[in-house]
């Protein structure tokens, strides 16, 4: 292993920094290495070509990449062992004293209006072979799925998000969910995170819906891979999940409220971004539940014939 990257942000960032992983690896004609949470090492694994490294022994390897400035990835860029290392960042604002000390290079730009994957990829220094493709995952182990999905085609919804004012209420999404389902005839898992408010959000969409299986608050790092990875078709808060049905390749429509589409939206035939107003990239003061049900479901039914899911 020539190169190691340390990056120590969110489930979701993590994954769109792969295309940047795969630009290095067709550099190195090999795996990668990446230091990251250690309960993020099964996502890791699923990346092509890229390892998951524990840091002890300290790793020694040519080039460290580093792709944020948090204490625990300058900590391991201060600990592994490298011929180079290297700091990519957005601003000088987020530099401080130490991290000219530990990095040979630092180098700065402005992630503007761009895809965050295709910044990574772009920034990463170094030649490329073709064109920058979005982020891809291999396909999960069959055993990772829960074993109470069904066994018939089914939609995934993904109802929650880290942050609570990036997610639609209940009612709405109940309303949604029985629409859409009239048009595919598909059942619905319904995931959500392990909070407490998140495992009540779920509870209170699926009350009464027979078509709607929840898993809210019940599944794993590895069940909600399988989930995304098997769906027919996915809807998503933005977030990790969104994130994972692009690297599946399944289709996705995400809900965006206070945050930049355009850094987080992978625009594609499959892919269909609902946001309030008319400009994808004006996030601020923005609210999720400024989209109406009946704007999504507008959105919703030309996105589903678009994929072949309703007529």
């Amino acid at each position: 292993m020539k190169t190691l990257v340390a990056y120590h942000k969110q489930l979701g960032d993590t994954l769109l920094l792969q295309p940047a992983l795969a630009k290095l690896a067709w550099q190195d004609g090999g795996p990668v290495g990446l230091a990251t949470r250690p309960g993020f090492a099964d996502l890791v694994n699923l990346m092509p070509d890229v390892h998951w490294v524990p840091l002890r022994p300290a790793p020694a390897v040519d080039r460290l990449l580093t792709y944020d400035v948090g204490d625990r990835s300058s900590l391991v860029s201060l600990w592994v062992r490298a011929r180079e290392k290297h700091l990519l960042i957005f601003s000088s604002f987020y530099v401080r004293f130490y991290h000219r000390w530990i990095f040979d290079q630092i180098h700065l730009r402005n992630q503007e209006q761009m895809y965050r994957a295709f910044y990574f990829w772009s920034f990463t220094p170094g030649p490329v072979q073709g064109q920058f493709e979005p982020p891809v995952l291999l396909t999960p182990p069959s055993g990772w799925l829960p074993p109470e999905v069904p066994t018939k085609p089914f939609m995934l919804v993904h109802a929650t998000s880290a942050w609570q004012r990036k997610c639609w209420p209940a009612s709405m999404w109940r309303e949604a969910i029985r629409n859409v389902y009239q048009l595919t005839r598909l059942p619905v898992v319904l995931t959500g995170g392990t909070t407490e408010w998140e495992k009540r959000l779920c509870s209170e969409i699926a009350q009464g819906m027979p078509e709607v299986i929840n898993f809210g608050g019940r599944t794993s790092l590895r069940g909600i891979m399988a989930l995304a990875s098997s769906a027919e078709a996915v809807f998503a808060v933005d977030g990790f999940v969104s994130h994972l049905a692009t690297a599946f390749r399944r289709p996705c429509l995400t809900l965006f409220g206070p945050t930049n589409v355009n850094h987080w939206h992978f625009n594609a035939p499959t892919t269909c971004a609902v946001y309030p107003g008319d400009e994808p990239g004006a996030a601020k003061g923005r609210k999720i539940t400024e989209i109406t049900v009946a704007a999504m479901l507008d959105k919703a039914r030309k996105w589903l014939r678009r994929i072949n899911l309703a007529s």
